[in-house]
């Protein structure tokens, strides 16, 4: 039989082990999101724990713009706004980070970073959100992206996706871009239905400068069959660089291609 002063001590060690259990670490959610109702609700849930998810406000407003959230996700403010519009971002153990003012309409972000990376937005600019382009040009993750219907849907998913200021605006323009490879595109670019779906697809990359694949389909599966590379200003103009690398490597230099059909299938 134990005696008092044994359990005493049982009692004390007991104490401390249980004080020592860190509280698990609550969701940030912002005014007007989420339905302003307790989470997880219609509008916002996860997919496990969801400690480390943070959403602005005035966000994630429609029924299931915001359920199944991975773990890691952040949404800035005005952001995820549409049926479906980030639901499964970031989940199966991926990663997204949306700025303000994106991903706006249905199944604009959907999947977004699903077991994978999702980068996209940011109203500022601190050393860990920089991006440095080839060449050592050096950029933010600005808000404003992906909005249109499917605009950046399963981007990133699988593998990785970066997007810039203004970037990916309208119905497809980077669905699929960087699923299962990689996708980095700077501000003012792959604007337009189709403009750069699906580049950086099933193990490629692409890497489009900026104010280039402006126009419908302009850079879609631009390194379909190999890496492609888009300089500033280029592939302006409806299918310029469609389907670009089809034998080989794509390197398109600045201010080029801006021409329909200019650089399609060229290389």
């Amino acid at each position: 039989m134990k005696t008092v002063s044994t359990i005493a001590a049982l009692i004390v060690i007991a104490c401390c082990v249980f004080a020592t259990v860190p509280a698990a670490q609550a969701q940030i959610i912002g005014v007007n999101s989420c339905g302003g109702t307790p989470t997880p609700n219609k509008f916002c849930s996860w997919s496990g724990s969801g400690a480390h998810i943070v959403i602005g406000p005035d966000s994630c407003t429609s029924k299931d713009s915001c359920t199944h959230l991975g773990s890691k996700v952040t949404i800035g403010a005005g952001s995820c706004l549409g049926t479906d519009a980030c639901e499964y971002a970031g989940s199966s153990g991926g990663s997204a980070k949306i700025g303000d003012n994106s991903c706006k309409g249905e199944d604009a972000c959907v999947n977004a970073g699903d077991d994978g990376s999702f980068t996209e937005g940011s109203s500022s600019c601190p050393g860990n959100q920089q991006i440095v382009w080839p060449g050592g040009q050096a950029a933010c993750n600005n808000p404003g992206s992906c909005n249109g219907e499917d605009a950046c849907e399963g981007a990133g998913e699988d593998a990785s996706a970066t997007i810039g200021l203004n970037s990916c605006i309208g119905v497809d323009a980077c669905e699929d871009a960087g699923d299962d490879g990689t996708f980095m595109v700077a501000g003012g670019s792959c604007n337009g239905e189709d403009a750069c779906e699906d580049a950086g697809e099933e193990g490629e990359s692409a890497t489009i400068g900026a104010n280039s694949c402006n126009g419908t389909d302009a850079c879609e599966s631009i390194s379909k069959n190999y890496d492609a590379t888009v300089g500033m200003g280029s592939c302006d103009a409806t299918e310029a660089c469609k389907n670009a690398s089809k034998t080989q490597a794509a390197t398109i230099g600045d201010n080029q291609c801006d021409v329909n059909d200019a650089c399609k299938a060229a290389f």
